[in-house]
C-alpha cells in the first residue's frame, strides 16, 4: 500500500517516488525537466503528481515536491537558479492546475528531514543536513520539525563568509560566489572549491576524485589540499555550533562519497569549536540521492496531518 509520494525537481530531471507504510520505495519514475517554458514545467509536475495518484490508486495521496531555491512566504514566489521558475508562484500554480493540495519544500530541507527522521540522524533530537557537492547548502531539523525561516533559506550556510583569519593563514584570496557575495564557504568547500584549493597548492587543475585518490596514496601536496579543505569544513561546523548547535551533522552531496570524509572533518574540529564544548556527531547520509523524494514525501505527510487535525 502506498503511503505518500515525493517529487524531486532538479535542473535536468524530475523524479517521483511512491513510498509504502515502512517508507520503502514502491515505484519510481523519472522524466527530463522541461527547459523550454514555465508552463511545460508546471505541466510536467502535474504529470508526476497524477502518476503518483494512479500508482497509489488514491487522489487523496499526500504528495510533496522538493525544489532547489527559496520560497517567499510573503509573496509565494520562488528564487531558483537552474529552473524556469524564478519570480513565479510555482506552488500556487500547481495547486490551481491540479485542484488539490501539494506540499512544497526546499530540496536541502527535504534531505535534512529524510535523514533526521529515517536515516543517519534518526537517533538524534537535532540534525543538520549538510550537502556538499557542486554547491554547499543544508537544512535543520529539530525534533522532527524543519526550521526553514521566512524565505526557506535557514540552512544556507554555504553563503556565510569564511573567517578572515582562516583565509589569511591559508593564504587564500576571496572569491566571488554565485550568490554575488565574496568569500563564501561554498567557494572553497564545494567540489569546484576543492579544485580551486588544488590549483592554489599545486598550480595544476585536479578534480575531487584525483585529489582524494592521490592524497590517500601519500601525495604530500594533495594531502595538504585535503588538510586545508578539512580546516575550512571545521570552520563551517563551528558556525553551525554557534547558531543551531546540532547534535548531529549528516553529510550529503557528491563530496560525501569521499572515503572517510566524516572522520576527516571530525578530526579537524579540535581547536575550531568553542572551548570545552561537545562536538556534533558527523555522519554520512544513509539514503544518499533518494533522500530528496523521501523527504518531500515526509513533508507531505506532516502537512497532511496538520490539515487533518480538528480545530
Amino acid at each position: 500500500m502506498v503511503r505518500a509520494g515525493g517529487i524531486d525537481l532538479g535542473g535536468t530531471k524530475i523524479e517521483a517516488t511512491a513510498f509504502d507504510s515502512d517508507w520503502a520505495v514502491v515505484e519510481t519514475k523519472r522524466i527530463p525537466t522541461p527547459q523550454d517554458s514555465y508552463e511545460n514545467l508546471v505541466d510536467a509536475l502535474c504529470e508526476m503528481v497524477v502518476w503518483l495518484e494512479e500508482t497509489a490508486g488514491s487522489k487523496g495521496l499526500p504528495v510533496g515536491v522538493g525544489i532547489p531555491g527559496f520560497h517567499s512566504k510573503r509573496t509565494g514566489k520562488f528564487l531558483t537558479a537552474n529552473l524556469l521558475a524564478s519570480g513565479r508562484t510555482v506552488h500556487q500554480d500547481l495547486i490551481d492546475k491540479l485542484g488539490r493540495a501539494v506540499a512544497f519544500e526546499n530540496d536541502c530541507n527535504c534531505f535534512a528531514l529524510s535523514e533526521a527522521m529515517l536515516g543517519a540522524g534518526r537517533s538524534y533530537a537535532s540534525v543538520f543536513g549538510l550537502i556538499i557537492g557542486t554547491g554547499v547548502g543544508g537544512g535543520y531539523c529539530s525534533n522532527g520539525t524543519l526550521i526553514s525561516g521566512l524565505n526557506g533559506a535557514a540552512g544556507e550556510y554555504g553563503h556565510l563568509g569564511i573567517p578572515y583569519m582562516t583565509m589569511k593563514e591559508l593564504g587564500l584570496d576571496g572569491i566571488q560566489c554565485g550568490c554575488s557575495r565574496t568569500g563564501c564557504f561554498e567557494t572553497y568547500l564545494a567540489g569546484p572549491g576543492m579544485r580551486r584549493l588544488a590549483k592554489h597548492v599545486t598550480g595544476k587543475d585536479a578534480d575531487a576524485k584525483t585529489i582524494t585518490t592521490a592524497a590517500a596514496a601519500g601525495d604530500p601536496q594533495m594531502q595538504e589540499v585535503m588538510r586545508m579543505w578539512a580546516r575550512i569544513a571545521a570552520e563551517l561546523v563551528a558556525a553551525l555550533q554557534c547558531t543551531v548547535d546540532p547534535d548531529c551533522i549528516v553529510l550529503g552531496g557528491g563530496l560525501s562519497k569521499i572515503p572517510n570524509i566524516d572522520r576527516l572533518i571530525a578530526q579537524a574540529l579540535p581547536g575550531h569549536l568553542l572551548d570545552q564544548t561537545e562536538p556534533p556527531e558527523i555522519r554520512v547520509a544513509e539514503y544518499g540521492d533518494s533522500s530528496g523524494t523521501r523527504g518531500a514525501a515526509l513533508a507531505a505527510v506532516q502537512n497532511y496531518q496538520i490539515l487533518e487535525e480538528p480545530s
